[in-house]
């Protein structure tokens, strides 16, 4: 019952975001009805809502995730929530699924206009819909969560910015690397496989940062930044290590390909 307490509570601070949908759902209304000539407003539907339907809720889990918790601790308002009886985890669950919920509802409303006039709720089938509703939903989540680890360190102003930035550059680095590797091997099903796993491992650090910054550093951001860095440092290098094993053995197990041996063959 907290958790909806908690989820609740950010609904209703934060419910002008409904209205800024239904706006820009109202908008996007006349620019279909608008008559431009060249396009039915059946194929004016069709491009807002392909080229929205996921950029507006992953933007709004962004907005959210920066604001959720770093915004609170920074002002220091977020003593009041510690003061309840709420469980830490509670609250970090109650928001991030606040989050998530806003972010979906938002996109539903500011293309649902776009949604029924351009008839791809009549063409989409069943299946596809679900696969486009669970990208969203993991691109709402992992945005949501990189963007409160990313609130807590840039709003802590501490010494521990530099692990931040050194951790992440080795991260960037290593991902340049091993799918470098992978693509001058041809191993493009591994490439992909790769991005799958090292996108997995982040946001599960991710959310235990998240979660570690409100449980272990409470009302004290700079507590929280440790926290957060820390896990992160520890969990982007166990994902280049998962990474760079699954890369060697894509690269030990590719098929051998014919114009080598034959070019091996007339060296010899």
């Amino acid at each position: 019952m907290s958790t909806l307490a908690v989820f609740r509570r950010e609904w209703i601070g934060r419910r002008n975001t409904f209205l800024l949908a239904l706006g820009l759902g109202c908008i996007y209304l006349v620019m279909i009805s608008t008559d431009s000539g060249t396009q039915t407003p059946r194929d004016k539907a069709t491009l807002i809502l392909l080229g929205t339907s996921l950029l507006l809720p992953w933007a709004v889990a962004a907005l959210f995730g920066a604001t959720m918790v770093g915004r609170e601790l920074e002002e220091r308002r977020f003593g009041f929530l510690l003061n309840q009886p709420i469980r830490l985890g509670e609250i970090f669950f109650g928001k991030v699924a606040a989050g998530l919920a806003m972010a979906m509802a938002f996109g539903l409303l500011a293309c649902l206009p776009s949604f029924l006039l351009g008839g791809l709720w009549r063409q989409l089938p069943l299946l596809e819909a679900g696969r486009l509703l669970g990208v969203g939903l993991a691109g709402c989540l992992v945005l949501l969560l990189l963007f409160h680890a990313v609130s807590i360190q840039l709003r802590s102003r501490s010494l521990w910015l530099v692990l931040d930035l050194a951790a992440w550059t080795a991260f960037g680095w290593g991902i340049r690397a091993l799918t470098m590797k992978l693509i001058s091997a041809g191993a493009f099903d591994g490439m992909l496989r790769l991005w799958l796993l090292l996108l997995v491992v982040v946001a599960l650090g991710l959310g235990l940062a998240g979660y570690l910054a409100v449980a272990e550093g409470r009302a004290d951001l700079q507590r929280g930044h440790r926290w957060v860095s820390a896990t992160l440092a520890i969990s982007l290098g166990v994902a280049l290590l998962l990474g760079w094993a699954q890369s060697a053995w894509v690269l030990g197990h590719l098929p051998a390909r014919p114009g080598i041996h034959a070019g091996t063959a007339r060296v010899r």
